[in-house]
């Protein structure tokens, strides 16, 4: 009998996450491999939408939590039957995802599914939310910005049906989609994830100015709602909405600026070297991130990446997801002492590095109609190392001898 109690630790919580972040691997895989070969009987498209849904709520939403569980409420979920239940109707409704998705699209079961675990993360949530009432410090504020984010995000989520049915899938369709992405991506991930780090910062008294994670906490806060003008561009948009985004991408530049001092003090602290690479990685994915946001602003470049959407805007999408929001996570993982497989990460760092070269350097190109050789396979070569080392990222001593990376920070 599955054995519920076991898997709601904090070691289970996360495999639980991981499992899914091998799955979803698994399905960006056999994308990969759907460009290279004409005989797998998929439909794309609804493969896409299991592959992007189970990254970011079984992968990502799920790790976060649990982060967000251990490293400010003490293991609270262990206590808390209903925090349990919650999580377990999540977990299903995910499973039902990945099955639903390649069966039949964005149709009933799949909404059905997404439904129950949207209904799931508000309580969970709301009932974080009350648990955080009390915390004050500058890392709780941006933990409960980014779950305030993530209810303002899946908006656009229960308004798409209505929206597809009566005005089709048009600019308002597109629109709405844009708005859930920005405010889960911009909202919710990068608040709780820099909100756990900065915890991080705390709990080990690593010495950095408070006025500058304070600044960072206060630009990042104000430009998220008008950084949404920046996924308006892609349409026929009057001069102020680029002046806001303009604005806006300006303002975000700056906030790279106090990051940066935090990030120096850290980088002093750690001991392992390739602890150290870890950490840059991640925040370089943030900063280019936050380039090529600034980079959007311009119409020139906005309407080059459109017309090289399969390059230039899922590089972006695979920079945010995988060189920050996945490798961030790993990153907090190792923090909380979850013992990983050295090798491992290094592979997945491997394959997120030469999958952000190979798509930008094709966009780049292509705008002179030249090619990268085997493109699609050097990608799926790619995309095969993530999944080897997401795949193995959990040390296993009947497999695995590397060293866990726990001991060298």
């Amino acid at each position: 009998m599955f054995n519920f109690q076991y898997k709601l630790t904090f070691s289970g919580r996360i495999k639980i996450s991981v499992i899914f972040f091998i799955l979803s691997a698994l399905y960006g895989l056999l994308l990969r491999l759907y460009k290279i070969v004409d005989f797998i009987p998929v439909v794309y498209k609804h493969f896409l939408q299991g592959h992007s849904h189970v990254a970011f709520l079984g992968w990502g939403f799920l790790a976060v939590i649990t982060l967000i569980d251990s490293i400010f409420l003490n293991h609270h979920v262990n206590s808390s039957k209903l925090l349990k239940r919650l999580f377990i109707l999540m977990t299903f409704s995910i499973g039902g995802l990945l099955i639903s998705f390649p069966l039949q699209g964005y149709r009933f079961f799949s909404i059905l599914f997404l439904s129950v675990f949207l209904i799931s993360s508000y309580f969970y949530l709301w009932k974080i939310l009350s648990l955080f009432k009390n915390k004050t410090c500058i890392a709780s504020k941006f933990i409960k910005s980014g779950i305030l984010f993530y209810f303002l995000s899946s908006i656009a989520i229960w308004s798409i049906g209505f929206i597809s049915i009566k005005f089709g899938k048009q600019a308002l369709y597109h629109n709405a989609i844009y708005f859930y992405l920005h405010f889960l991506y911009n909202g919710f991930f990068v608040f709780t994830l820099f909100g756990l780090f900065f915890q991080f910062i705390t709990n080990n008294n690593i010495q950095v100015k408070q006025i500058h994670i304070k600044r960072f906490y206060q630009l990042t806060l104000i430009t998220c709602i008008p950084a949404y003008s920046l996924s308006l561009l892609w349409n026929d948009m009057p001069t102020y909405i680029y002046l806001i985004g303009f604005t806006t991408a300006f303002f975000q530049l700056i906030s790279l600026f106090y990051l940066l001092h935090v990030i120096k003090k850290v980088y002093q602290y750690l001991k392992s070297r390739f602890f150290k690479f870890l950490l840059l990685f991640v925040i370089t994915s943030f900063y280019l991130k936050v380039l090529l946001q600034f980079v959007s602003v311009f119409p020139y470049f906005m309407q080059k990446a459109l017309i090289l959407k399969s390059y230039f805007i899922i590089g972006y999408l695979h920079l945010f997801t995988l060189g920050f929001m996945s490798l961030f996570i790993i990153l907090l993982l190792i923090l909380s002492k979850i013992n990983l497989t050295l090798s491992a990460i290094k592979l997945i760092i491997l394959g997120v590095f030469l999958s952000e070269f190979l798509l930008f350097l094709q966009g780049g190109l292509a705008l002179s109609s030249k090619n990268i050789p085997f493109f699609d396979t050097l990608l799926l070569f790619a995309s095969f190392l993530i999944n080897v080392g997401v795949l193995f990222l959990f040390k296993m001593k009947s497999f695995i001898s590397s060293p866990s990376i726990n001991d060298k920070i």
